[in-house]
């Protein structure tokens, strides 16, 4: 990783690449992003307990919807 380059940005590069290879072969963009949630998984079984796993995933799915925190507000 180059000095600058964050984390989100080599893998969002890599998403939107998927996403055009699997558009181009005519693979929904649902199934791409199933396949992704369950390849994050698997890596992160590889270094992290499954209750902190389950925790992590709990999380998003808490926080799918758009939300308003004022007291996070400066």
């Amino acid at each position: 990783m180059s000095a600058g380059t964050s984390p989100w940005e080599v893998v969002n590069r890599h998403v939107e690449a998927a996403l055009a290879e699997a558009g181009a072969a005519g693979i929904p963009a649902e199934t791409v992003a199933s396949n992704l949630i369950a390849e994050a998984v698997r890596i992160l079984k590889t270094r992290r307990q499954p209750d902190d796993i389950r925790a992590e995933l709990q999380f998003a799915i808490e926080n799918l919807q758009e939300r308003d925190y004022e007291f996070m507000r400066p």
